[in-house]
Protein backbone atom coordinates (compact mmCIF):
# COMPACT_ATOMS: atom_id res chain seq x y z
CA UNK A 1 0.00 0.00 0.00
CA UNK A 2 1.49 3.45 -0.92
CA UNK A 3 2.31 5.54 2.25
CA UNK A 4 0.34 8.52 1.28
CA UNK A 5 -2.76 6.46 1.15
CA UNK A 6 -1.93 4.86 4.62
CA UNK A 7 -1.11 8.19 6.01
CA UNK A 8 -4.52 9.55 5.09
CA UNK A 9 -5.93 6.41 6.29
CA UNK A 10 -4.23 6.74 9.87
CA UNK A 11 -5.19 10.31 9.94
CA UNK A 12 -8.86 10.04 9.28
CA UNK A 13 -8.75 6.69 11.79
CA UNK A 14 -8.04 9.53 14.44
CA UNK A 15 -10.68 12.04 13.23
CA UNK A 16 -13.31 9.59 13.12
CA UNK A 17 -12.75 8.08 16.53
CA UNK A 18 -12.31 11.52 17.92
CA UNK A 19 -15.55 12.14 16.77
CA UNK A 20 -16.96 9.23 18.08
CA UNK A 21 -15.75 9.24 21.50
CA UNK A 22 -16.44 12.57 21.68
CA UNK A 23 -20.20 12.09 20.70
CA UNK A 24 -20.44 8.67 22.46
CA UNK A 25 -21.80 7.27 19.85
CA UNK A 26 -19.77 3.92 19.76
CA UNK A 27 -18.07 2.08 23.08
CA UNK A 28 -14.74 3.40 23.81
CA UNK A 29 -13.09 -0.05 22.94
CA UNK A 30 -14.71 0.11 19.39
CA UNK A 31 -13.00 4.02 19.17
CA UNK A 32 -9.47 3.01 20.24
CA UNK A 33 -9.26 -0.20 18.36
CA UNK A 34 -9.89 2.54 15.45
CA UNK A 35 -7.14 4.07 16.25
CA UNK A 36 -4.63 0.71 16.73
CA UNK A 37 -6.06 -1.44 14.41
CA UNK A 38 -6.82 0.50 11.57
CA UNK A 39 -4.84 3.43 11.90
CA UNK A 40 -1.68 2.54 13.29
CA UNK A 41 -0.82 -1.06 12.91
CA UNK A 42 -0.73 -0.91 9.32
CA UNK A 43 0.86 2.55 9.22
CA UNK A 44 3.79 1.26 11.21
CA UNK A 45 4.26 -2.02 9.21
CA UNK A 46 3.86 0.33 5.96
CA UNK A 47 6.72 2.64 7.44
CA UNK A 48 8.71 -0.64 8.19
CA UNK A 49 9.02 -1.53 4.99
CA UNK A 50 10.06 1.47 3.77
CA UNK A 51 12.82 2.02 6.81
CA UNK A 52 14.27 -1.89 7.25
CA UNK A 53 15.68 -1.94 3.53
CA UNK A 54 17.53 1.27 4.51
CA UNK A 55 18.91 -0.17 7.95
CA UNK A 56 20.02 -3.51 6.24
CA UNK A 57 21.58 -1.34 3.53
CA UNK A 58 18.88 -3.41 1.04
CA UNK A 59 17.40 -2.76 -2.24
CA UNK A 60 13.60 -2.01 -2.95
CA UNK A 61 11.38 -4.46 -1.30
CA UNK A 62 9.81 -6.64 -3.49
CA UNK A 63 5.91 -5.84 -4.32
CA UNK A 64 4.24 -8.10 -2.47
CA UNK A 65 5.68 -6.49 0.38
CA UNK A 66 3.58 -3.74 0.28
CA UNK A 67 0.61 -5.75 0.44
CA UNK A 68 1.64 -7.10 4.15
CA UNK A 69 0.67 -4.00 5.78
CA UNK A 70 -3.30 -4.13 3.82
CA UNK A 71 -3.45 -7.45 5.15
CA UNK A 72 -2.98 -6.17 8.69
CA UNK A 73 -5.72 -3.45 8.01
CA UNK A 74 -8.04 -6.13 6.91
CA UNK A 75 -7.53 -7.45 10.45
CA UNK A 76 -7.98 -4.08 11.82
CA UNK A 77 -11.60 -3.71 10.07
CA UNK A 78 -12.48 -7.37 11.48
CA UNK A 79 -11.87 -6.23 15.11
CA UNK A 80 -13.22 -3.07 14.55
CA UNK A 81 -16.77 -5.09 13.35
CA UNK A 82 -16.60 -7.15 16.21
CA UNK A 83 -16.33 -4.06 18.65
CA UNK A 84 -19.35 -2.17 16.97
CA UNK A 85 -21.66 -4.49 15.49
CA UNK A 86 -20.55 -7.98 17.48
CA UNK A 87 -23.79 -9.58 16.75
CA UNK A 88 -22.73 -9.64 13.06
CA UNK A 89 -19.20 -10.79 13.57
CA UNK A 90 -19.25 -12.63 16.59
CA UNK A 91 -15.46 -13.88 16.58
CA UNK A 92 -14.52 -11.02 14.58
CA UNK A 93 -11.71 -10.17 17.00
CA UNK A 94 -10.12 -13.87 17.36
CA UNK A 95 -9.82 -13.86 13.41
CA UNK A 96 -8.50 -10.46 13.09
CA UNK A 97 -5.96 -10.78 15.67
CA UNK A 98 -5.33 -13.81 13.35
CA UNK A 99 -5.20 -12.07 10.38
CA UNK A 100 -2.74 -9.68 11.76
CA UNK A 101 -0.64 -11.69 13.64
CA UNK A 102 -0.34 -13.54 10.37
CA UNK A 103 0.84 -10.81 8.44
CA UNK A 104 3.11 -9.45 11.21
CA UNK A 105 4.82 -12.65 10.91
CA UNK A 106 5.62 -12.57 7.46
CA UNK A 107 6.78 -9.40 7.80
CA UNK A 108 9.61 -10.39 10.53
CA UNK A 109 10.45 -13.39 8.41
CA UNK A 110 11.10 -11.02 4.98
CA UNK A 111 12.88 -8.07 7.73
CA UNK A 112 14.94 -11.42 9.08
CA UNK A 113 16.11 -12.30 5.58
CA UNK A 114 17.30 -8.96 4.77
CA UNK A 115 18.81 -9.04 8.18
CA UNK A 116 20.86 -12.08 7.28
CA UNK A 117 21.57 -10.50 3.72
CA UNK A 118 22.20 -7.34 4.97
CA UNK A 119 26.56 -5.40 3.64
CA UNK A 120 28.02 -5.13 7.19
CA UNK A 121 26.23 -4.56 10.59
CA UNK A 122 22.69 -3.54 10.32
CA UNK A 123 21.65 -0.27 12.39
CA UNK A 124 20.25 -0.98 16.13
CA UNK A 125 17.31 0.36 15.02
CA UNK A 126 16.24 -2.74 13.35
CA UNK A 127 16.40 -4.75 16.49
CA UNK A 128 14.08 -2.34 18.02
CA UNK A 129 11.47 -3.39 15.07
CA UNK A 130 12.26 -7.35 15.56
CA UNK A 131 11.66 -6.74 19.67
CA UNK A 132 8.33 -4.38 18.31
CA UNK A 133 7.63 -7.31 16.51
CA UNK A 134 7.84 -9.92 18.80
CA UNK A 135 5.74 -7.66 21.21
CA UNK A 136 3.01 -7.48 18.94
CA UNK A 137 3.00 -11.33 18.17
CA UNK A 138 2.60 -11.26 21.99
CA UNK A 139 -0.37 -9.60 22.42
CA UNK A 140 -2.13 -10.99 19.78
CA UNK A 141 -1.42 -14.04 21.04
CA UNK A 142 -2.90 -13.18 24.04
CA UNK A 143 -6.36 -12.31 22.73
CA UNK A 144 -6.51 -15.60 21.33
CA UNK A 145 -5.59 -17.64 24.28
CA UNK A 146 -8.41 -15.76 26.09
CA UNK A 147 -10.33 -18.20 24.25
CA UNK A 148 -8.98 -21.16 25.66
CA UNK A 149 -8.60 -19.15 29.02
CA UNK A 150 -11.80 -17.60 29.97
CA UNK A 151 -10.95 -16.89 33.55
CA UNK A 152 -7.85 -15.12 32.21
CA UNK A 153 -9.26 -13.00 29.79
CA UNK A 154 -9.59 -10.05 31.58
CA UNK A 155 -5.70 -10.33 32.55
CA UNK A 156 -5.26 -11.46 28.95
CA UNK A 157 -6.64 -8.52 27.94
CA UNK A 158 -4.81 -6.16 29.81
CA UNK A 159 -1.90 -7.86 28.71
CA UNK A 160 -2.65 -7.36 25.16
CA UNK A 161 -3.40 -3.96 25.44
CA UNK A 162 0.48 -3.09 26.93
CA UNK A 163 2.13 -5.14 24.70
CA UNK A 164 0.65 -3.54 21.50
CA UNK A 165 0.88 0.07 23.22
CA UNK A 166 4.28 0.40 25.28
CA UNK A 167 5.44 -3.20 23.79
CA UNK A 168 4.79 -2.86 19.81
CA UNK A 169 3.82 0.88 19.37
CA UNK A 170 6.56 1.99 22.10
CA UNK A 171 9.49 0.33 21.04
CA UNK A 172 9.00 1.09 17.36
CA UNK A 173 8.29 4.68 18.24
CA UNK A 174 11.35 5.15 20.81
CA UNK A 175 13.41 3.20 17.98
CA UNK A 176 12.84 5.57 15.32
CA UNK A 177 12.14 8.59 17.16
CA UNK A 178 16.69 8.67 17.92
CA UNK A 179 17.13 7.82 14.24
CA UNK A 180 14.52 10.45 12.76
CA UNK A 181 14.90 13.24 14.98
CA UNK A 182 18.49 13.90 14.14
CA UNK A 183 17.57 13.28 10.96
CA UNK A 184 15.22 16.07 10.45
CA UNK A 185 17.73 18.40 12.66
CA UNK A 186 19.97 17.45 9.44
CA UNK A 187 22.63 17.46 12.72
CA UNK A 188 24.17 13.33 14.10
CA UNK A 189 23.77 12.13 17.06
CA UNK A 190 27.01 10.44 17.41
CA UNK A 191 26.20 8.63 20.42
CA UNK A 192 22.89 7.37 18.62
CA UNK A 193 24.14 3.66 17.83
CA UNK A 194 25.59 3.09 21.24
CA UNK A 195 22.89 4.04 23.09
CA UNK A 196 20.45 2.49 20.96
CA UNK A 197 22.32 -0.85 21.64
CA UNK A 198 22.77 -0.30 25.53
CA UNK A 199 19.12 0.44 25.75
CA UNK A 200 17.32 -2.02 23.97
CA UNK A 201 17.47 -4.81 26.87
CA UNK A 202 16.13 -1.88 29.44
CA UNK A 203 13.14 -0.87 27.51
CA UNK A 204 12.25 -4.98 26.61
CA UNK A 205 12.50 -5.94 30.37
CA UNK A 206 10.62 -2.40 31.36
CA UNK A 207 7.86 -3.81 28.80
CA UNK A 208 7.23 -6.87 29.62
CA UNK A 209 7.56 -5.90 33.34
CA UNK A 210 5.26 -3.23 32.82
CA UNK A 211 2.46 -5.72 30.90
CA UNK A 212 2.67 -8.96 33.20
CA UNK A 213 2.24 -6.72 36.52
CA UNK A 214 -0.48 -4.53 34.98
CA UNK A 215 -2.22 -8.07 34.50
CA UNK A 216 -1.64 -9.81 37.44
CA UNK A 217 0.02 -7.59 39.81
CA UNK A 218 -1.26 -3.83 39.33
CA UNK A 219 0.52 -2.32 42.64
CA UNK A 220 4.00 -3.34 41.23
CA UNK A 221 3.50 -2.06 37.63
CA UNK A 222 5.79 1.20 38.82
CA UNK A 223 8.76 -1.74 38.25
CA UNK A 224 8.37 -1.94 34.91
CA UNK A 225 7.12 1.72 34.47
CA UNK A 226 10.31 3.09 35.98
CA UNK A 227 12.71 0.52 33.96
CA UNK A 228 11.19 2.42 30.71
CA UNK A 229 11.82 5.79 32.11
CA UNK A 230 15.24 4.79 32.48
CA UNK A 231 16.23 5.01 28.55
CA UNK A 232 14.03 8.05 28.43
CA UNK A 233 15.92 10.33 30.53
CA UNK A 234 19.09 9.09 28.25
CA UNK A 235 17.23 10.77 25.14
CA UNK A 236 16.08 13.41 26.74
CA UNK A 237 19.16 14.21 27.92
CA UNK A 238 21.06 13.57 24.57
CA UNK A 239 18.62 15.60 22.40
CA UNK A 240 18.23 18.30 25.19
CA UNK A 241 21.94 18.54 24.67
CA UNK A 242 22.38 18.86 20.88
CA UNK A 243 18.84 20.05 19.81
CA UNK A 244 17.83 22.36 22.25
CA UNK A 245 16.86 25.34 20.46
CA UNK A 246 15.11 23.25 17.65
CA UNK A 247 12.90 21.46 19.93
CA UNK A 248 12.02 24.45 21.69
CA UNK A 249 11.13 26.00 17.62
CA UNK A 250 8.04 27.52 17.11
CA UNK A 251 7.39 25.65 13.80
CA UNK A 252 9.13 22.41 12.15
CA UNK A 253 8.74 18.63 12.83
CA UNK A 254 11.05 18.41 16.15
CA UNK A 255 9.09 20.15 18.01
CA UNK A 256 5.94 17.61 17.41
CA UNK A 257 8.57 14.72 17.87
CA UNK A 258 10.15 15.97 20.79
CA UNK A 259 6.28 16.23 22.62
CA UNK A 260 5.66 12.67 21.74
CA UNK A 261 8.83 11.40 23.84
CA UNK A 262 7.63 14.25 26.86
CA UNK A 263 4.12 12.19 26.06
CA UNK A 264 5.34 9.16 26.97
CA UNK A 265 6.54 9.63 29.60
CA UNK A 266 3.57 11.59 30.74
CA UNK A 267 1.35 8.31 30.64
CA UNK A 268 4.22 6.46 32.34
CA UNK A 269 3.50 8.42 35.04
CA UNK A 270 0.10 8.75 34.99
CA UNK A 271 0.10 4.62 34.59
CA UNK A 272 2.39 4.27 38.18
CA UNK A 273 0.10 6.67 40.11
CA UNK A 274 -3.21 5.01 38.57
CA UNK A 275 -1.72 0.99 39.12
CA UNK A 276 -0.50 1.90 42.70
CA UNK A 277 -3.48 4.28 43.83
CA UNK A 278 -6.19 2.99 41.30
CA UNK A 279 -7.25 5.90 40.62
CA UNK A 280 -8.72 5.46 37.03
CA UNK A 281 -7.04 7.55 35.11
CA UNK A 282 -7.75 6.88 31.17
CA UNK A 283 -4.45 5.80 30.10
CA UNK A 284 -5.45 4.72 26.89
CA UNK A 285 -6.92 8.05 26.02
CA UNK A 286 -3.58 9.54 27.52
CA UNK A 287 -1.61 7.25 25.07
CA UNK A 288 -3.27 8.25 21.67
CA UNK A 289 -3.90 11.95 22.62
CA UNK A 290 -0.77 13.33 24.21
CA UNK A 291 1.98 10.68 22.27
CA UNK A 292 0.73 9.01 19.35
CA UNK A 293 -1.10 12.00 17.72
CA UNK A 294 2.26 14.09 17.96
CA UNK A 295 4.46 11.24 17.52
CA UNK A 296 2.22 10.74 14.12
CA UNK A 297 1.91 14.89 13.44
CA UNK A 298 5.60 15.37 13.64
CA UNK A 299 6.46 12.27 11.36
CA UNK A 300 4.18 13.12 8.79
CA UNK A 301 5.33 16.56 8.35
CA UNK A 302 8.82 15.40 7.77
CA UNK A 303 8.56 12.29 5.90
CA UNK A 304 5.11 12.82 3.60
CA UNK A 305 7.16 15.11 1.16
CA UNK A 306 10.13 12.86 0.63
CA UNK A 307 7.03 9.67 0.40
CA UNK A 308 5.00 11.66 -2.12
CA UNK A 309 8.06 12.58 -4.45
CA UNK A 310 11.20 10.25 -3.46
CA UNK A 311 14.69 11.02 -4.76
CA UNK A 312 16.41 14.42 -4.30
CA UNK A 313 15.35 17.18 -2.07
CA UNK A 314 14.30 19.81 -3.77
CA UNK A 315 12.24 23.53 -3.04
CA UNK A 316 9.19 21.36 -3.04
CA UNK A 317 10.25 19.38 -0.33
CA UNK A 318 11.27 22.39 2.35
CA UNK A 319 8.02 24.21 1.00
CA UNK A 320 6.17 21.40 1.78
CA UNK A 321 7.68 20.85 5.28
CA UNK A 322 8.01 24.54 6.06
CA UNK A 323 4.17 24.22 5.35
CA UNK A 324 2.83 21.66 7.72
CA UNK A 325 5.41 21.93 10.20
CA UNK A 326 3.98 26.02 10.80
CA UNK A 327 3.31 26.30 14.39
CA UNK A 328 3.65 22.89 15.41
CA UNK A 329 4.95 23.81 18.50
CA UNK A 330 1.11 25.40 19.38
CA UNK A 331 -0.11 22.13 18.09
CA UNK A 332 2.30 20.01 20.38
CA UNK A 333 1.23 22.01 23.30
CA UNK A 334 -2.70 21.29 22.37
CA UNK A 335 -2.32 17.72 21.74
CA UNK A 336 -0.06 17.82 25.55
CA UNK A 337 -2.78 19.15 27.71
CA UNK A 338 -5.67 17.38 25.48
CA UNK A 339 -3.86 14.09 26.46
CA UNK A 340 -3.37 15.28 30.13
CA UNK A 341 -7.25 16.14 30.37
CA UNK A 342 -8.27 13.03 28.35
CA UNK A 343 -5.99 10.99 30.45
CA UNK A 344 -7.98 12.38 34.10
CA UNK A 345 -11.07 11.85 32.61
CA UNK A 346 -12.10 14.88 30.84
CA UNK A 347 -14.27 14.56 27.54
CA UNK A 348 -12.68 18.39 26.41
CA UNK A 349 -9.13 16.76 25.95
CA UNK A 350 -10.87 14.64 23.03
CA UNK A 351 -12.16 18.23 21.79
CA UNK A 352 -8.41 19.99 22.06
CA UNK A 353 -6.93 16.75 20.11
CA UNK A 354 -10.18 17.04 17.30
CA UNK A 355 -9.16 20.89 16.75
CA UNK A 356 -5.09 20.15 16.23
CA UNK A 357 -5.38 17.12 14.02
CA UNK A 358 -8.25 18.97 11.69
CA UNK A 359 -5.52 21.73 11.77
CA UNK A 360 -2.97 19.46 10.71
CA UNK A 361 -5.15 17.72 8.12
CA UNK A 362 -5.47 21.41 6.57
CA UNK A 363 -2.67 22.51 6.68
CA UNK A 364 -1.47 19.54 4.73
CA UNK A 365 -4.59 19.96 1.52
CA UNK A 366 -3.03 23.65 2.01
CA UNK A 367 0.60 22.66 1.50
CA UNK A 368 -0.65 19.91 -1.12
CA UNK A 369 -2.62 22.94 -2.86
CA UNK A 370 0.23 25.26 -3.23
CA UNK A 371 2.89 22.70 -4.11
CA UNK A 372 2.41 23.34 -8.24
CA UNK A 373 2.89 26.65 -7.42
CA UNK A 374 6.16 25.82 -5.83
CA UNK A 375 7.01 23.42 -8.48
CA UNK A 376 6.74 26.51 -10.86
Amino acid sequence: MPLPLQVAISLLAFVAAACLLLTGKVAAIAGYHIVFAVGILPLILAAMAHFVPVLTRSGTPHRAVRFIPLAALAGGFLAVQYFVFPQMAPVGHYLGAIVAGSAAATFALWALHLRRKSIGTPHPCLDWYFAALACLLIGLCAILAGYWLPGQRAALRLLHLHMNTLGFIGITALGTLQVLLPTAAQKPDPDVGIRMRLHLKWVVAGTLLTAVTVAWQPKLAWIGLAVLALPLAAIFEAWLRLYRPRIFALHGAIPSLAAALFGYLMVLSLGAANGYFHSGFNLIAAFIVAFLMPLVTGAVSYLLPLWLRPGKQTEWHLAMRRNMGFASSARALILLAGGLMAGLGVEAGWALALFALGTFVAQIILALASAPQVAK
